[in-house]
């Protein structure tokens, strides 16, 4: 269906309900004034105050909720280990309240069980927001999600010409190296078979284990050193290191550091120092990429779209479970992960 229809029918609709909601009061008003026509009317601006007033607090308890969703409930809710720092808070809140209308009836005995209701009410309007809030923002974040998968799996589809035929060219290719005794390209040629196996079929999966992204950086990385030049300015060191627990982790999340590592990194001219330690240790990930900057004297510039592109994809897939930190000086770039798989 049209979104322009689903628009234009949900608008009509809130707008006959809204209209038929004033008319109904506006009867029921004229009911009650008409007949006191003669009498002494009730006074328009005490009316207006009080709607007024009531109009300013149902915004202030809007903004009150919106504030703790923002502030407490997504830093504190979505981790369990912080979950009862939120419910602390909403004690200490309805603490404060409660004797802040306290002090507003002017500590009077009366109006303790009133002020502990509407204490109660405001707290349950606040915990129902968040959670209302929260599923809402999910759903939004898996729609995200759905629509850049789609999108991935298009663009996979554009790029698979013909992956069986490009697949019997490496082996051809492969066979041909063996025969020849060239080892080294025959191995080359079995990375970079391996890289577009990969990419073309597991990298489709929501979610792959650990030990198979680090097949695909070391066939990455093996085929980004044979390519580098044998200087004596040009250092490479890389660590992926795994304790063997299970963790599972999407395919292709790593590999835009890396890939930007090797772009804005290398230089024929300048020395140039490339580090890569990735570890997975009690289902936590690990990764620090340095890579000296400047190098490049001007003709690359930037940490290009793939670093923005895994900035959006951590904050949908690990939202509260990551912590990325991107510092740059002027000799190096430095990319710092952590995320609680």
């Amino acid at each position: 269906m049209n979104r322009r229809f689903v628009f234009f029918r949900s608008s009509l609709l809130l707008a006959v309900s809204l209209l038929a909601l004033l008319t109904y009061w506006g009867w029921r008003l004229y009911q009650v004034v008409w007949p006191r026509r003669d009498q002494e009317l009730p006074d328009l601006g005490s009316l207006m105050r009080y709607l007024l007033g009531l109009l300013f607090l149902l915004l202030c308890m809007g903004l009150l909720a919106f504030l703790n969703y923002r502030l407490a409930f997504r830093r504190w809710m979505h981790q369990e280990k912080k979950r009862p720092y939120y419910w602390c808070w909403l004690c200490l809140f309805a603490w404060l309240l409660f004797e802040a209308l306290q002090v507003r009836t002017d500590q009077e005995p009366a109006f303790v069980d009133e002020n502990i209701l509407v204490t109660v009410l405001l707290v349950g309007f606040l915990i129902l927001y968040g959670f209302i809030a929260d599923v809402l923002q999910t759903r939004r974040q898996q729609q995200q999600l759905i629509q850049q998968k789609t999108e991935a799996e298009l663009t996979a589809l554009k790029a698979q010409i013909n992956p069986h035929f490009l697949f019997n060219a490496l082996n051809t290719i492969y066979n041909e190296a063996q025969q020849s005794d060239n080892e080294s390209v025959a191995d080359l040629i079995e990375q970079l078979s391996g890289i577009l196996r990969f990419t073309l079929k597991d990298s489709t999966r929501p979610v792959i284990s650990v030990e198979q992204e680090f097949q695909f950086l070391e066939k990455y990385l093996a085929l980004q050193r044979a390519r580098l030049p044998h200087l004596d300015t040009l250092h490479l060191h890389t660590r992926l290191e795994w304790d063997g627990q299970p963790a599972q982790l999407p395919p292709l999340l790593l590999i835009p550091f890396v890939e930007n590592m090797f772009q804005y990194g290398v230089s024929l001219i300048h020395p140039t120092k490339l580090e890569l330690d990735v570890t997975v240790e009690n289902r936590q990930l690990q990764l620090r990429v340095v890579n000296t900057i400047g190098a490049t004297a001007g003709t690359k510039t930037g940490s290009g779209t793939g670093i923005a592109n895994a900035r959006k994809r951590l904050a949908l897939l690990y939202p509260n479970r990551h912590e990325l930190q991107i510092s740059q000086t002027d000799q190096a770039f430095v990319v710092t992960l952590r995320i609680d798989l």
